[in-house]
């Protein structure tokens, strides 16, 4: 009998022990899951108080602007002058290219600087202002086409990078720049003024005047601009010779009988000095004077 009881209480003990077992492993697994997550977000808490730590002693950093000119095509740069520009607007057309993709410039002093394409420069650059060509008097280069130039005064800039055409004449193997201005166009009795003022450290000063009224038979068109200032101190206490003054006049008369003829006659004056700290001598004059007239007809026929 004892032997039966035995048997009984083994076969009890056994069958125990195997229906026991697969709960203890599901409470191990429950309890080591339980520590995993409580391991998972202690850590998470450090690294949420070390992200906050961090953002409590970073440095906030002043916004910063890029302005550049985008590409029309690989060979063809189409812009608009009057485009704010860094770090303050261009006193002549040399400092305007520097911002254009490629183009370097040679220093003078604070003004007139000549500008560089591809490592080319000088009559390599065809430079037309309107539609005309002036050449700087100087063989030395100390008064560029560039320099008799303000970006502020035209509404179109189109750089034509290589020998890429000869519409405009040739020898420009480096490039052929076009400052150009567009008619105006009013379909009644308006005017519109554009005017501004910089000034800047060093004794800078620059105004600019662009005016124009008329109706939809003509326009007459007022451009004026001032570029002024003094020399500037060098990190040593050296005064480095940087001065110029510089003015620009010109006038437009268009008439317009239709909306495909175009009639314009021009007129502009300017002069200026500058100091230059790379030159032997200084630019004492930058006398400009230029008359022009230009026809325009649009919608000929099918032929032209």
């Amino acid at each position: 009998m004892s032997r039966i009881i035995r048997g009984s209480q083994a076969r009890a003990r056994l069958s125990d022990t195997h229906s026991i077992q697969p709960s203890r492993l599901r409470w191990q697994f429950a309890h080591a899951a339980l520590l995993g997550m409580l391991a998972s977000g202690a850590i998470a808490a450090d690294q949420t108080e070390h992200h906050a730590h961090a953002e409590h002693g970073s440095v906030e950093l002043a916004p910063m602007v890029i302005t550049g000119v985008a590409q029309q095509s690989p060979l063809t740069v189409v812009t608009d002058p009057k485009i704010p520009r860094q770090p303050v607007p261009a006193s002549d057309a040399g400092d305007y290219l520097k911002t254009i993709p490629g183009f370097s410039a040679v220093r003078n002093g604070g003004v007139n600087s000549d500008p560089v394409f591809r490592g080319m420069f000088g009559s390599r650059l065809k430079l037309l202002s309107n539609g005309g060509e002036m050449l700087g008097a100087c063989p030395n280069r100390m008064d560029s086409p560039s320099s008799y130039i303000s970006p502020d005064t035209f509404d179109k800039l189109t750089v034509i990078k290589g020998p890429q055409s000869v519409l405009w004449g040739a020898g420009a193997s480096a490039a052929t720049i076009l400052f150009e201005r567009e008619p105006e166009q009013f379909s009644e009795p308006d005017y519109r003024i554009n005017a501004s003022l910089l000034t800047g450290s060093n004794g800078r000063f620059d105004r600019n005047l662009d005016a124009a009224a008329g109706s939809e038979q003509g326009y007459a068109r007022l451009m004026a601009n001032s570029s002024q200032a003094d020399d500037y101190e060098d990190g040593n206490g050296d005064t480095v010779p940087s001065r110029y003054d510089k003015w620009n006049t010109d006038v437009a008369l268009g008439w317009t009988p239709d909306a495909d003829t175009l009639v314009e006659l021009t007129a502009g004056r300017g002069d200026g000095y500058a100091r230059y700290a790379g030159r032997g001598m200084d630019g004492s004059q930058f006398q400009r004077e230029s008359l022009g007239l230009r026809f325009e007809k649009t919608n000929i026929g099918e032929t032209f």
